[in-house]
């Protein structure tokens, strides 16, 4: 009995290596990055649930997390903007409440409060992916027009100032770390030139014709 074939080895002296998954990324963001980020969102819930439970009121909601995500990891996407963070809950809000309003609670007013939330939040160019998840739980929880109010408006306020204030503080720390601009005092500056300073093709042709009668 022939015994099973073993694969041989490649040709050519060549190393194998792994195929690389099409569409993960080649790089990674900084170490500094991702502990920074991953401190201020975890910071910022916990002052929305803490704030929320101190007054007695609700500040937090699940989509806050995903929003958290964007704003201290991807500060500087389009998605990231206090624009896009306030007025993307809102809006996605709105709608699934205007939805939730007319429409029971089944799988497909689900859908039909994502999707005209996602229409309301691009026609108005205030798009935030984690707001997607908002007119879900207002229907599945059965919210009312006071859940506009609180937790998505004053809750998205909080969150995008709490996100700006990381942000300030992100470039006073690298600003900091800095070297001192060199001393430019010692360092020969060219002088500028002006055109009524060049000489014309004339009087260069006369200075290398005197040149060489000096030198001749």
């Amino acid at each position: 009995m022939n015994s099973p074939r073993q694969p041989s080895a490649p040709s050519g002296g060549k190393k194998f290596s792994p195929v690389r998954l099409r569409g993960w990324p080649r790089e990674s963001l900084p170490l500094t990055t991702i502990v920074a980020g991953g401190l201020g969102g975890a910071l910022t819930i916990a002052l929305l649930g803490f704030t929320g439970d101190l007054f007695g009121v609700p500040l937090l909601i699940a989509a806050f997390g995903s929003s958290c995500v964007l704003l201290f990891l991807v500060p500087d996407s389009p998605f990231s903007r206090p624009v896009s963070v306030v007025g993307g809950h809102v809006v996605a809000a709105a709608c699934g409440l205007l939805i939730h309003s007319v429409l029971p609670t089944a799988w497909w007013s689900l859908g039909i409060a994502v999707g005209l939330a996602m229409i309301g939040m691009a026609s108005l160019r205030v798009i935030h992916p984690p707001a997607g998840g908002t007119p879900i739980a207002i229907l599945l929880s059965h919210q009312g027009w006071d859940y506009l109010l609180m937790p998505v408006l004053v809750g998205s306020l909080v969150l995008s100032a709490c996100a700006l204030g990381y942000r300030r503080l992100v470039r006073n720390v690298s600003a900091s770390r800095r070297p001192d601009a060199a001393d430019d005092s010692t360092t020969p500056r060219p002088t500028s030139v002006t055109p009524s300073e060049v000489p014309c093709h004339d009087e260069a042709l006369q200075l290398t014709d005197r040149n060489k009668g000096v030198l001749g």
